[in-house]
């Protein structure tokens, strides 16, 4: 039996003509499936790797964007019906998986798609009813002197934020902020700046009480009470700044984020925590996610942006990864969470606005 033209359609390709369309079409497939497949077994698996799997990590989202190309390959493979199901079956399922992991990145906690609302009226954030202060919060990679001070006091007074997180604060940068006039929007400051070593420091509009940094960290990581009145219990803060997993220094980078989920876990029980800053790792990397298990929920996640890019900004290479977060406690409900693009580090700054809900 032949195949029939149907008037209109061209006949599918015979011959030598289909076997190496169909060949081209399985190798297409299987080139592109293949990082997908791998990258999710070892983000699924409960090994620790390290160079370069930590850093092939951070691109994992992408592997839904190849593993969806796979599947339209796969589906167009020659004329054998039993073969296209079989591998657009296994790839299905392969972007299930995926879609699995990422998906809760993307819908914002507490979003109910079947809720009816007045017409006209907005959707109501996920922490609407909350009760207690809204608070926002901003941090920023400030990454040396190539800082626009002035772009940052802008986004401070645009956004309302009450709390300001900046790794990598040297002694340059700072006296810069000073000539903006930081002190006039966040007068209270703990501060961990140094000539000799990479600095951080914590700006406030309400009371600090400083505490010991982050211990055994290479980079300074600061920490302080905040008291917010009208909240009952002070707020843990931290300025994050997590070694980078370059090869060679993975091992620093799970110590850092391990440091950091031994002082959540070692917390007293309901105090209010906030971790602000640059973690330098993704939710598809198994420390950060340590780190949340430890009663934090990541503020861009919370609201459905969790896949929105951090780094690198102010770069040729458009920014890809998210390793810049707002950590926060239970004790809080996430209202928003945004960048912004501030002119000279390679981080973009991330604002939220939470409420203490107790």
């Amino acid at each position: 039996m032949t195949d029939t033209p149907v008037e209109g359609r061209p006949a599918p390709p015979s011959g030598h003509a289909g076997v190496w369309r169909a060949a081209i079409l399985a190798a297409l497939a299987f080139a592109l499936a293949v990082p997908g497949a791998v990258l999710t077994a070892v983000r699924v698996g409960p090994w620790e790797l390290g160079s370069p799997w930590v850093q092939l990590l951070s691109g994992y989202p992408l592997t839904a964007v190849s593993t969806s190309a796979a599947v339209l390959a796969a589906l167009l493979i020659g004329r054998r019906r039993r073969v296209r199901l079989v591998v657009s079956a296994a790839m299905v399922l392969l972007l299930l998986v995926q879609s699995a992991m990422l998906a809760p990145r993307l819908v914002p906690d507490g979003w109910n798609p079947l809720a009816s609302r007045p017409a006209g009226q907005a959707t109501a954030s996920p922490a609407a009813g909350t009760r207690g202060a809204a608070l926002t919060v901003m941090a920023l990679n400030v990454g040396g002197s190539r800082l626009d001070a002035a772009a940052v006091i802008d986004a401070v007074r645009t956004h309302g934020v009450k709390v300001l997180a900046l790794p990598e604060l040297s002694p340059g940068t700072l006296q810069a902020l000073e000539d903006a006039g930081i002190a006039t929007l966040l007068p209270e400051r703990t501060l961990d700046v140094s000539p000799e070593r990479t600095g951080s420091g914590i700006f406030s509009a309400f009371p600090l009480t400083r505490q010991p940094r982050v211990p055994g960290s290479e980079f300074f990581q600061s920490r302080a009470l905040l008291e917010v009145p009208g909240l009952p219990r002070r707020i843990h803060l931290t300025a994050v700044h997590v070694e980078s997993p370059r090869p060679g220094q993975v091992t620093g980078w799970r110590k850092d984020l391990q440091e950091l989920t031994a002082l959540q876990r070692s917390a007293p029980a309901g105090a209010p925590a906030l971790l602000l800053g640059d973690f330098n790792s993704s939710l598809d990397h198994r420390g950060l996610r340590r780190l949340l298990s430890a009663g934090l929920n990541d503020a861009a996640a919370a609201t459905g942006r969790g896949l929105w890019p951090t780094w690198p900004a102010n770069s040729t290479v458009p920014a890809f990864v998210q390793i810049d977060h707002v950590l926060a406690s239970r004790e809080f409900a996430v209202e928003s969470f945004t960048t912004v693009a501030i002119p000279g580090p390679d981080h973009a700054a991330v604002v939220s606005r939470l409420s203490y809900r107790g």
